[in-house]
């Protein structure tokens, strides 16, 4: 019996949204929550998994506007439930040899194995002629997605693949995007522009941020930080760290931890405007941009007061994680007041962050850089960061921001601090 594939429900106000991919192609044998479409909307791009195994029959095709309940294809639990599991690959172009081969000379490429990718997936590797069986898969369960074949391609010779490759954006916990819409599209010779439809997400960013900027107050303290003490830490411990919790020590715990001391010190920053009240939060979820190939996205680790270094950077990496595997979910993104954002990941100096609805502050980073600063009257050489305070002055006064800002620089230098809860 047919099992239909609907589009699920998402959250409460999104009614709908577009079928950006199928990741099983049509006629495919799938199981039980294997991954069969991508869904973009104007707050989430997620996989729709597979509720049961069987044959995969697509109704609605990639790109389509598809509605909440909408059945887009079926499943035939009764049909081919002991074939063996791998997509229909999909007819593709044969990719075009280098300019510089003659007709004569060009050795034709032959088309790599293809079974078990993504008609995406499938369509990128046939274009560019490589061999999946060399790609480290970065999604679940090994899965090649996308930006892996993208990366693939970049880190080979020029002699190997002299076309040239949109450059993939980089992955961090916590960062602020460069380019939201991913790879560009082919630029034929003599083309003075192309145009491509914004994302649904990517409309829903800029609306949100034009919107913020009209009905927020908003405004920018900066600082420095010596990255002295933690960079120090950081070289002493980091071995130890990963052998004893199995994650990194990254810069971002430290953070984490420096901006839930500061909340605690100046607690009118843990709050945000609703109508005519102010909400005070007393708990702690911190906001953490990361940027993925669809767009700017802010994962949200809960309760960060109660958890330990090694708990903040696992968190922050299963978020990330989800992130660029499109598995969030709604309750991902919602409940932080504060944002930290890591531009230095990309090389910023200096930026003015923008708040994230309805959070009333965030904090940004910077790049690490020596600088000559003055300690005891003598100039010497230290890694300093800019950091930059965007804040709601509606509720948040300049003297609570600057001491909040200070705080946070306080922990960050002497992040003992935070041991010893001083």
């Amino acid at each position: 019996m047919p099992v239909e594939v609907k589009i699920p429900e998402v959250g409460e106000s999104i009614t709908e949204g577009v079928l950006v991919e199928w990741t099983a192609a049509d006629g495919a044998v799938v199981a039980a929550e294997d991954p069969l479409l991508v869904l973009e909307t104007d707050k989430i791009t997620m996989n729709v998994n597979a509720d049961a195994a069987g044959r995969l029959k697509i109704l609605v095709a990639e790109g389509e506007t598809v509605t909440v309940g909408q059945v887009v294809g079926t499943i035939d639990t009764g049909a081919g439930a002991d074939a063996p599991r791998q997509p229909a690959a999909r007819p593709s172009k044969s990719p075009q040899a280098p300019e510089s081969a003659t007709p004569a000379t060009a050795a034709p490429r032959t088309p790599p194995e293809v079974a078990g990718l993504s008609p995406a997936v499938q369509r990128m590797v046939m274009e560019h002629g490589v061999d999946p069986n060399q790609i480290e898969g970065t999604g679940k369960d090994g899965r090649i997605l996308k930006g892996d074949v993208i990366r693939f391609v970049e880190s080979r010779t020029p002699e190997a693949e002299p076309e040239v490759v949109p450059t993939a954006p980089a992955r961090s916990p916590a960062a602020s995007p460069t380019r939201a819409e991913g790879p560009s599209p082919a630029v034929a010779a003599g083309d003075r522009q192309t145009r491509a439809p914004m994302s649904r997400l990517r409309q829903r960013l800029a609306e949100r941020l034009v919107e913020v900027q009209h009905n927020a107050a908003i405004l920018t303290t900066f600082n420095e930080v010596d990255m002295s003490a933690v960079m120090d830490l950081r070289t002493t411990y980091k071995e130890d760290f990963k052998k004893r919790h199995g994650i990194g020590l990254g810069f971002m715990s430290f953070f984490v931890k420096g901006v839930v001391d500061a909340l605690k010190t100046v607690p009118g920053v843990n709050a945000y405007i609703e109508g005519d009240e102010i909400v005070s939060n007393h708990y702690y979820d911190i906001g953490v941009a990361v940027s993925t190939d669809k767009g700017l996205v802010v994962p949200v680790v809960r309760d960060a007061d109660g958890l330990t270094m090694a708990g903040i950077e696992s968190a922050i990496a299963d978020l990330a994680t989800r992130a660029q595997e499109r598995r969030l979910e709604i309750s991902d993104l919602t409940g932080a007041v504060f944002t930290i954002s890591n531009g230095g990941v990309f090389g910023s100096l200096m930026s003015t962050p923008i708040l994230n609805p309805p959070g009333s502050a965030i904090l940004g980073m910077h790049s690490i850089q020596k600088r000559p600063v003055a300690v005891n009257d003598q100039v010497v050489i230290r890694p300093m960061m800019y950091l930059a305070l965007s804040y709601d002055h509606r509720i948040i006064d300049g003297r609570e921001a600057v001491t909040f800002l200070k705080r946070v620089k306080e922990c960050i230098e002497s992040p003992e601090r935070m041991l010893l809860e001083i």
